[in-house]
């Protein structure tokens, strides 16, 4: 495209369309300037502008304002840059690399030339899987747009039968209204008033006739016409009394008919009717990775924005909390109200830091577990406690759904539960929950006992889904390792653990990372163990630097954890290089036990942690 083209930077030709880039004279030139250049200058390197200027490599940094040469690489970004990218002093766009490992070029340049050779052949590889998935991502979108195309004609089908039913109904109101107001005045004989544009004349008629009668009663001549006459005045009298009485009735009667509307439900209806839905949004899981644009962990800040007093369980519970975006366009946060003895749930508004609601007394000891599902149109709370009872509330309405009670046997009751959309059947849920030296208990949506899984001599302490692509899993942590199994068949997928390792694993998350589908799991092994999910192998064990057992954590761009401690710490580590990044101001007094991630209404991103100490603290990530 024309735009695309600069010009040549002779003056005499600054018309003319530049073909060559020289980097030495940092000039461009047309055709007949390169043409003397490059004989005078045959050793300059110049660059060809047969593309777009923009992904043309001219030698020049293409930060804006810079525009020097790129004589240093940076190691740390692996990435070109100039002098003034590297300058102590940060200013302008300048010393954003003025932290990293530098190097001249000549320093990089034999490590890059004995990487050339086999990195154009995996290159080459990458290009014919690349093509293949190319051709498969046609077809997928070929499909998608098919199917697009589909439910939007099913949509148009529905309003327009719709359309078709409101016409059908009007054109019945008001032909009813017809019919029910003819009956009306058939029963109250308005017969009569059908008459009423005759009977001045007949009056007049009937009122001459008898004062011409009057005159023959005189004459007594034709005296049975005259008797006749005499009726005739009565009859019209009688049928005057007669209209006028209908018409009093009938102005009595004319607003007894009346046309109900239910025109507000009607509309609110038509506003939520119809719903667009897909396998990912048919039920809504717990957050799992938080991607944040432009995120620079060095950069990071927390600063403390509120300070509320959270009732939890013991340093194993991590599901104490749930943060979520309601129906009704509310940023709540549902935790356990360490006043009620932990019995009772407080929903507050996160943002405008008021509480919403609360459930009083929602169970009759202390609350381990409380998660979010957002289930098609419904907001829905699933709550867990110690003395063994599983709930699901209707969060609008702070309504219990359902009550499966005396799960386990053991005193400690329901450490962690779950709610799973059950695929082959839209209208069944799956009810997960784990306790002590018990199997993993399943319950559908009735809350009755459906099956079975795992074996029943392990502490569990935490259960929940994860979606990968097409294939779901149950992610369950106890003191012999995580356990994963394959839903819907609920068969076993694999048990990660280390050497035998009888610590508490206590939480995992299955995350993205470097490519490749990692587990990611902490508990009171001082480490923070990152396995490949597929092949079911140990990538990477990163030690705490500090002996305590880890809480929960939050994952952000699929690359960056934040973690919890048991001296109150929260840190940052960086998974894709299996480093430790930072630690954060300290503001919890015990153990961290769990870190979610949300964005305000003003789409900043706000850290929520809490702790074994009670306190739940807000922190905005800068």
């Amino acid at each position: 495209m024309e735009e695309n083209f600069v010009k040549c930077s002779f003056e005499e030709h600054k018309d003319i369309n530049a073909i060559i880039f020289c980097q030495e004279c940092k000039v461009y030139l047309c055709k007949k300037c390169n043409k003397f250049h490059s004989e005078l200058f045959n050793k300059h390197s110049a660059y060809s502008l047969d593309k777009d200027p923009k992904e043309i490599f001219i030698g020049l940094c293409k930060v804006e304002n810079h525009k020097d040469s790129l004589e240093y690489f940076c190691r740390t970004h692996n990435e070109l840059c100039c002098v003034r990218c590297i300058a102590k002093i940060k200013s302008k766009g300048d010393g954003q690399h003025s932290d990293c490992d530098i190097c001249n070029i000549e320093d990089i340049l034999d490590e890059k030339e004995k990487n050339l050779e086999k990195n154009i052949k995996s290159l080459e590889e990458l290009s014919k899987i690349v093509e293949s998935s190319i051709k498969e991502l046609n077809e997928i979108i070929e499909q998608i747009d098919k199917n697009k195309e589909e439910i939007k004609l099913n949509i148009q089908k529905t309003f327009t039968k719709i359309r078709n039913e409101l016409n059908n109904r009007e054109d019945q109101l008001l032909l009813e209204v017809d019919n029910t107001f003819q009956k009306q005045l058939n029963a109250e004989n308005f017969g009569l008033l059908k008459e009423k544009d005759k009977l001045p004349n007949k009056i007049k008629h009937c009122i001459e006739k008898g004062k011409a009668s009057k005159e023959e009663f005189s004459k007594n001549n034709n005296k049975p016409a005259l008797i006749d006459a005499c009726l005739n005045i009565e009859k019209m009298i009688d049928i005057l009394n007669k209209i006028n009485q209908d018409k009093n009735k009938y102005k009595s009667n004319k607003g007894n008919i009346n046309f109900i509307s239910t025109e507000n439900e009607i509309i609110k209806l038509i506003k939520k009717f119809g719903s667009i839905y897909s396998d990912e949004n048919k039920i809504n899981q717990q957050e799992i990775n938080i991607n944040i644009d432009n995120f620079i962990p060095n950069n990071l800040k927390l600063i403390q924005k509120a300070n509320i007093k959270i009732g939890m369980g013991n340093t194993y519970v991590y599901d104490s909390i749930c943060i979520f975006h309601s129906q009704d366009k509310e940023h709540v946060l549902g935790y356990i109200d360490a006043n009620s003895q932990k019995k009772s749930i407080i929903f507050y508004n996160i943002i405008k830091l008021n509480e919403i609601k609360r459930i009083n007394n929602a169970h009759n000891k202390t609350i381990h577990c409380i998660k979010y599902y957002d289930y098609y149109l419904y907001d829905l709370i699933l709550s867990s406690s110690y003395n063994d009872d599983i709930k699901i509330w209707n969060y609008n309405k702070c309504d219990n759904i359902l009550t499966i009670s005396q799960v386990f046997n053991e005193t400690n009751g329901v450490f962690s539960s779950c709610i799973v959309l059950n695929e082959n059947n839209e209208n069944l849920l799956h009810i997960f929950c784990v306790g002590e030296y018990d199997y993993i208990k399943i319950y559908d949506s009735t809350g009755n006992f459906f099956k079975n899984i795992g074996k029943n001599d392990e502490r569990r302490r935490y259960i929940d889904l994860f979606q990968l692509n097409e294939k779901r899993y149950i992610v369950s942590g106890s003191n012999r390792g995580i356990t994963v199994f394959n839903y819907p068949d609920l068969t076993d997928y694999h048990r990660f653990l280390e050497n035998n390792d009888t610590s508490y694993h206590n939480y995992a998350k299955i995350i993205k990372a470097n490519d490749i589908y990692n587990l990611i799991e902490v508990g009171s092994f001082n480490s923070i163990k990152i396995w490949n999910f597929s092949n079911k192998t140990l990538i990477a064990n990163i030690l705490s630097n500090n002996q305590s057992e880890l809480g929960g954590f939050a994952s952000i761009n699929n690359r960056y954890l934040l973690i919890g401690f048991l001296d109150g710490i929260i840190k940052e580590y960086d998974i894709q290089k299996n480093v430790y990044v930072k630690n954060f101001e300290k503001q919890h007094s015990s153990t961290v036990l769990g870190i979610k991630i949300i964005k305000n209404e003003n789409g900043k991103n706000l850290v929520v942690s809490y702790g074994k100490d009670n306190k739940l603290i807000l922190w905005e990530i800068e």
